[in-house]
């Protein structure tokens, strides 16, 4: 595994340790992610459609 793939994983891990989500259920949804959104989708509605994701998200957090 090379050094940038080994970081990657490290920082990922580290991200989903500090949201409480399970490191195989966090690779999962990023890899739907990706598949889904370069889905038959312009360029512009995927920056729309991540940019309503974080939204949602930082919303969600500001509530608890």
């Amino acid at each position: 595994m090379s050094k940038f793939r080994m970081k990657e994983r490290e920082l990922l891990n580290n991200i989903f340790k500090a949201e409480g989500v399970p490191s195989a259920l966090g690779r999962e949804m990023l890899k739907s992610a990706e598949r889904l959104s370069y889905e038959i989708q312009s360029p512009a509605s995927r920056v729309k459609q991540y940019e309503d994701l974080i939204n949602f998200h930082f919303k969600q957090k500001k509530g608890e």
